[in-house]
């Protein structure tokens, strides 16, 4: 299948326009409509956990940016504006999201003792083990999708609902004037002391510290100068 699949994809990069749509509508017709569709949306955990991972597949495969752009409105549909309660969903968007929730519905539920548990004693019917697994499928392929170079991608699943919502920046705001950098007061006054100009309209002596007086020794000696004089 994949290799059937590069085959294709070389195909509609190398043909004419007129051909590569030709073969665009044939792929969309047969595989996505007529093949993956009928599949992704069927009840057969293991059917949809096989599909889906096919799909993820041929998401990573695929390099032609029209048979991309096809396949991603086929998953998501072609909607841009904001999503509203009253819209009618995308229904292969809606059942692929809804998918991969499936994982937090298990755990929260029962926490995980409760959810191995579960998984042990299902006998028939729907199984928490493959309903998680198809989650942890369905996540994979929105990396893979979140991945690709396309524009609608990012906008279909994130930001046609934040764009009406205040949290783009419409216009880029004007730079804000900042004058001169301030100096560090200390930084002046070191500056201005080295500066051999800045003393000269001061008495000798100015802004020169004093050594202080050497304290008395606690021994009662005196200084050196008292005992010479002695």
């Amino acid at each position: 299948f994949l290799g059937w699949l590069d085959f294709l994809d070389e195909l509609v990069l190398g043909a004419h326009p007129l051909v590569a749509d030709a073969i665009i509508e044939a792929v969309e017709e047969k595989f996505f409509q007529g093949i993956l569709q009928p599949q992704l949306l069927q009840m057969s955990e293991l059917a949809v956990l096989g599909t889906t991972a096919v799909l993820t597949g041929t998401v990573r495969q695929l390099r032609a940016p029209a048979l991309l752009h096809r396949l991603v409105l086929f998953l998501l549909g072609p909607h841009r504006h904001p999503e509203t309660p009253g819209d009618t969903p995308h229904p292969l968007r809606a059942q692929l999201i809804d998918r991969c929730d499936h994982l937090c519905d298990e755990v929260s539920s029962a926490g995980w003792a409760g959810w191995v548990a579960r998984g042990a004693s299902a006998r028939g019917g729907s199984h928490p083990a493959g309903r998680a697994q198809i989650s942890l499928a369905s996540l994979r392929l929105f990396e893979e999708l979140l991945r690709k170079p396309h524009e609608h991608v990012a906008h279909n699943l994130v930001l046609r609902n934040l764009e009406a919502r205040a949290y783009l920046q419409r216009a880029p705001h004007a730079p804000e004037e900042r004058g001169p950098p301030e100096t560090d007061p200390e930084e002046d006054g070191l500056e201005l002391e080295e500066d051999p100009y800045f003393t000269d309209g001061f008495p000798d002596g100015f802004g020169t510290t004093k050594n202080p007086s050497p304290a008395p020794t606690p021994s009662g000696k005196g200084q050196v100068s008292e005992v010479v004089s002695r």
